[in-house]
């Protein structure tokens, strides 16, 4: 058995499972960076996060504690409907998120302002969305198993037979709204996460497909031989 789940992780290898799960926990790691960057900016966050904020500010738990029970109750639906979509990826996503998004505030706050006008709020916000955008593409490319919230749109798709594009856009709409209600960071920048992050992804992912092939590339040469004089 755990020979036939290895093989389903890693067809390609070990060692390559290994580099892909090395770039999506660096991915996760600009992601978070990026979506502290938009509750700092003050002018929304991305929709899944932006709920999580508002339901653990109106239920006082820490944004960490709440993200990852929230998204261990998702997984459960994930393992049971899809479970091909789980791997290191997903558990990087839904364990750190929550907790890096604390810790890069935190951060912030000691070394830098507060962005007090709207110009800054902006430039901050921007910034904020192409780190995001990137970190995103990162995790993904890397292949090594979606996050929790980014598993419901193919499954979605599954049972609905509908388009991906459109599942994507109305459960992002859906959580928008929720988050608007739970009293979350909801913005202009929430709506261009929810409509318009999927061209930058792209974008992104084309600009990391040479790091995939160096990757592939790398893990998938023989072990140097031995010299026999050396032995």
């Amino acid at each position: 058995m755990i020979k036939t789940i290895l093989a389903t992780l890693a067809p390609k290898g070990a060692k390559n499972y290994l580099w892909r799960s090395l770039m999506s926990f660096i991915g996760v790691t600009i992601q978070a960076i990026g979506a502290t960057l938009l509750l700092i900016a003050n002018l929304g966050m991305d929709p899944y996060s932006a709920i999580n904020v508002g339901l653990s500010k109106f239920l006082n738990i820490s944004l960490g504690n709440y993200q990852l029970a929230i998204n261990f109750i998702i997984l459960i639906f994930v393992f049971f409907m899809e479970r091909k979509l789980i791997g290191t990826g997903t558990i990087f996503n839904m364990v750190l998120i929550g907790y890096y998004i604390q810790l890069f505030n935190w951060l912030y706050g000691l070394v830098l302002p507060l962005p007090t006008t709207i110009g800054s709020q902006i430039l901050v916000a921007v910034i904020g969305l192409l780190i995001f955008t990137f970190g995103v593409a990162v995790y993904i490319t890397a292949d090594t198993g979606v996050a929790p919230y980014d598993a419901l749109t193919p499954i979605l798709v599954t049972l609905t037979h509908g388009k991906y594009k459109v599942i994507r856009i109305a459960q992002d709409s859906l959580f928008t709204l929720g988050a608007y209600f739970a009293g979350g960071p909801v913005g202009v920048v929430t709506i261009i996460v929810a409509f318009f992050t999927g061209p930058l992804i792209v974008f992104w992912d084309q600009r990391l497909q040479g790091l995939i092939n160096w990757i592939d590339l790398k893990s998938a040469l023989p072990a140097p031989s031995r010299n026999p004089d050396q032995v």
